[in-house]
């Protein structure tokens, strides 16, 4: 019996250390838990995010690639200090070459920073649009007063033709009176 049990226990334990060795045909739930703590983070306060930062940065061993990094800058994404630097800085060593990282970490890392650069972008946009409309908002302001100006020319121009008009009839009159007598 005793023998029996070390040939179960052997068998087991070569059955339990070749499943380790089998390669998945995606990275596991990792990503898919990334993308839904993505829409996890989406939803939390600005105490909340402060608070989970503080937690994920704790975390987050200096030179190493780990889904807590990727954690960590999906938090400062989704906080009203977010910056392109910020975020690169904390996404460094997985978009960095060299060594090996798990490819859907490195990939989703540089989503992230892609995400943030087309952030950045968007922002830029806003702010020449902004001034844009600032400008024209200007001119509408100058084509006002310059139409208000034309017409109270034109108000002018109007009753000095009527006086002329005037003036033109009693000129006829006269005339008129001056042929008659």
């Amino acid at each position: 019996m005793n023998r029996a049990f070390r040939l179960g226990l052997a068998a087991l334990m070569t059955l339990l250390a070749g499943c380790g060795t089998l390669k998945t045909s995606a990275p596991g739930g990792e990503a898919a838990d990334l993308l839904a703590f993505y829409r996890y983070a989406g939803t939390l306060d600005a105490d909340a995010l402060v608070h989970e930062r503080r937690n994920f940065r704790n975390w987050v061993r200096a030179a190493h690639c780990s889904p807590d990094r990727l954690r960590l800058a999906m938090l400062i994404m989704h906080s009203a200090d977010a910056s392109d630097t910020k975020v690169r800085e904390v996404l460094a060593p997985c978009l960095a070459e060299g060594d090996r990282k798990p490819r859907h970490l490195r990939n989703l890392a540089f989503l992230l920073a892609d995400q943030m650069q087309r952030r950045r972008d968007l922002d830029a946009r806003i702010a020449e649009l902004k001034a844009r409309r600032k400008e024209l908002e200007q001119e509408i302001e100058q084509s006002a007063r310059r139409r208000k100006r034309l017409e109270a020319e034109r108000e002018d121009l109007k009753k000095r033709v009527d006086s002329l008009q005037k003036q033109l009839e009693a000129l006829k009159d006269i005339e008129r009176s001056i042929r008659q007598r």
